[in-house]
């Protein structure tokens, strides 16, 4: 089938199209919720599903490649062609995406002079590599080849780098859409938020309108394509949970569609979770996005609301389609209609104030920030009242499901754990741990005459618990910012106050990394190469430099031996993802990891944490300690805890209450379910967002509830396992089920 695109619109097989899409990650779901995930998209009026392209989770080893379980991409483009729905697969590589590093495995920045996203050789290599590689993977997918995929984007928002990479920059940003262009696949290459010539160049925002006299200014031969509107936003630990109201959503997409605009992909439509540790720098394990289909995949007063405005959309998409842009036509102060001949929208951009106003003959109150839509001279809906219809209530109560069987281990402290790698002075963890873990401990001693002290760290992320002789002291004060400035400024040092007796003491660090940053502005726009974690610079004891030596223990003695497994569990998940190739998948290839570069950082020394390999030593003998049945160490840091369920009756989607908890990881079935922590959400929302989008459960944790995918479980027997930083009361955790209120 023929895709390409005129000045108004999509043309598929020769004929405008009207794109209503919405982005769901399939990373971010399960294989069992893709097909309910795409009816209730059919049910909702869309017509096409957008994902991204995980680089980072499809090679997290160089040479490695997975397409399996959550993975299975192929599987979830045919799902949705089997659905009548057709795909945007947005390539990349570099996606944002509030993903791990923004979509880019953590091998990538250790490759000897790399620089992302500029004109740089080692960077455009691997770049075109990966690109190549997927693309001919994939190619039976593209639409010419009978598959659904009809549009594919390379290279993401480059106009946030705020032009930093200058000539360079601009020769890449083009070298990008050429590479695009080479590989032959069929479909338009598309470009959000910073084009370049060859690829159509998309908008995103929260109300794309006001951005369209600039889109046709720029790109007169392109359709005003909307490829993120947001209709929510996502949340950081730390700050409280966003929201964006129904109504202002349904006012964005119909302006949208009013001023000319043909074409739509909600971001999110379903956010979904993040499992694992595949969420950006502060990013919450939840990704619900306020979407229309919540993380669970279930509908809301939003989807509602956007079906009916979706139906009328469909039903008059002729008359937009065959009519050119319509003149705006002033009806007042901030008011402005669009006729499309039998089709009109009477527009009101006022925030506050509603308008009175006569048009053909007949007299309307146009509430505020409100779009009403006629037809032949009838009346066929106003924006601000979908919201009020048919809307949707639920609350998470319990499921009839207990946890049992609590038992606890200690995770060593660094005495009890074999020695490390020592240094003089102290190095970032990545260059150690390759991102699969996020825990290093820095250890190192020194002799003081005695009382209160101020220790600061230079050059330091993310968060750290200070021990003084095995015992824990403070931590690092939260909310984290999620800009954080230059690496060498204030973002990156630390202050803690320590009452010590005279003499010598032992200070170990715990530093635990909350996911790698998505964008260089995150860093005081460094290069994302210059991504660090741990501790890499100075420790001033009252001003005082700490000289060392430091030893260096990357990872966790529970990771090591794969506390999380279940017993007997040989083969155990990568991550969560299941176990096994997916009939319909590419078969995985298996490649041992290239020798590095000259030059390249070296592999991690003994003492690092390697992926466990199959037939692991068993976990009965993992540690020197067994686990210890009952619940007395609770509120004790560095345990790992673990209980038994049953699976609970009924099919409502399942989460954990962690109310009781502090911060960690956790894992259902040797799957990680993703990190955990209970801060409560008292930090600043970047202002820039406000509004549309709205602070609640403000003081609240700003995550509680954490998923537990139903086809990650059995009938009984089921293993909860987790391990806590800082001390919780796991007896108090419980499962949970949504149901509507």
């Amino acid at each position: 089938m023929h895709v390409h695109y005129d000045h108004r619109a999509f043309t598929i097989g020769g004929e405008r199209q009207l794109i209503v899409s919405g982005a769901i990650h399939y990373p971010r779901s399960t294989p069992a919720m893709w097909p309910k995930l795409m009816k209730e998209s059919v049910a909702a009026g869309l017509n096409t599903i957008e994902t991204y392209l995980f680089w980072n989770l499809h090679e997290p080893r160089r040479g490695v490649y997975d397409f399996t379980g959550r993975l299975d991409v192929i599987r979830f483009c045919q799902i949705a062609q089997e659905h009548g729905l057709n795909v945007i697969l947005r390539i990349g590589p570099y996606i944002c995406a509030e993903i791990n590093y923004g979509g880019f495995p953590a091998w990538l920045r250790d490759i000897p002079g790399i620089r992302m996203r500029t004109w740089n050789e080692p960077f455009m290599r691997e770049m075109s590599r990966w690109v190549t590689y997927v693309t001919d993977l994939l190619r039976p997918l593209f639409a010419p080849n009978g598959g659904p995929i009809i549009a594919a984007q390379i290279e993401n928002e480059y106009g946030l780098l705020g032009g930093i990479y200058g000539e360079e920059g601009e020769r890449y940003k083009q070298w990008s859409a050429d590479l695009g262009r080479s590989l032959g696949i069929g479909v338009p290459w598309i470009m959000c938020y910073g084009g370049a010539a060859g690829a159509l160049e998309t908008i995103n925002g929260f109300y794309g309108h006001q951005q369209l006299d600039r889109h046709w200014s720029e790109h007169p031969d392109q359709p005003a394509i909307w490829t993120e509107d947001w209709p929510g936003w996502y949340d950081t630990w730390g700050t409280p949970h966003h929201r964006r109201s129904t109504r202002d959503v349904a006012y964005a997409v119909a302006r949208f569609f009013a001023a000319g605009g043909t074409g739509i992909n909600h971001y999110m439509w379903h956010g979904g979770t993040n499992f694992g540790r595949e969420a950006m720098y502060l990013q919450t394990t939840s990704y619900d996005y306020d979407a229309p289909l919540d993380e669970f995949g279930l509908p809301t007063t939003k989807s509602r609301a956007l079906t009916r405005l979706h139906q009328v959309l469909h039903k008059y998409a002729d008359v937009i389609l065959q009519n050119e842009r319509p003149i705006p036509f002033e009806i007042g102060p901030g008011h402005v209609a669009f006729d499309y001949g039998p089709l009109n929208f009477l527009c009101n951009d006022d925030p506050t104030d509603a308008a009175e106003l006569t048009w053909e003959g007949e007299r309307y109150t146009l509430p505020p920030q409100s779009v009403t839509i006629f037809a032949d001279g009838q009346f066929l809906l106003n924006t601000a009242e979908l919201a009020a219809a048919e809307e949707i209530h639920r609350e998470m109560l319990p499921a009839d499901a207990d946890l049992r069987d609590w038992a606890w281990r200690a995770e060593p402290l660094p005495v009890d754990r074999p020695s490390g790698l020592v240094l003089d002075r102290p190095v970032e963890q990545l260059s150690l741990t390759r991102d699969e873990t996020d825990y290093c401990w820095y250890t190192t001693r020194f002799t003081v005459p005695g009382g209160e002290a101020t220790l600061t760290l230079e050059g330091v992320g993310d968060y750290v618990y200070i021990y003084a002789d095995g015992v824990p002291a403070t931590a690092t004060p939260a909310p984290l910012p999620e800009v954080r400035g230059a690496l060498d400024g204030e973002g990156f040092t630390q202050t803690f106050r320590l009452t010590l007796t005279p003499g010598e003491h032992e200070l170990s660090l715990l530093c635990c990394a909350v996911g790698l940053i998505k964008g260089d502005w995150q860093i005081g726009m460094a290069n994302m190469a210059e991504e660090r974690k741990g501790f890499w610079g100075r420790a001033l004891l009252n001003d005082e430099p700490l000289t060392g030596p430091w030893e260096l223990r990357p990872g966790l003695m529970g990771e090591r031996h794969a506390l999380y497994r279940p017993l007997g569990f040989g083969g155990a998940p990568s991550g969560d993802r299941a176990v096994g190739i997916s009939p319909t998948a590419p078969s995985i290839t298996r490649a041992a990891d290239p020798a590095p570069p000259a030059g390249a950082i070296p592999a991690p020394p003994a003492g690092a944490i390697p992926a466990p390999p199959a037939g692991a030593i068993p976990v009965s003998q993992a540690m020197s300690l067994p686990w210890v049945p009952g619940a007395a160490a609770a509120g004790q840091p560095l345990r790992w805890w673990k209980a038994t369920f049953d699976r609970p009756t009924g099919d409502a989607p399942l989460a954990l209450d962690l109310g009781s908890m502090n911060k960690g990881l956790a894992w259902v079935n040797g799957r990680c379910i993703g990190r955990y922590w209970l801060i409560p959400g008292t930090g600043e929302t970047e202002p820039w967002v406000k509004p549309p989008v709205e602070d609640d459960w403000v003081g609240q944790p700003t995550q509680r509830y954490y998923h537990v995918p139903a086809d990650w479980l059995k009938p009984e027997g089921n293993l909860l396992v987790l391990f806590e930083e800082a001390g919780g009361d796991p007896t108090a955790i419980r499962l949970c089920g949504w149901v509507e209120a």
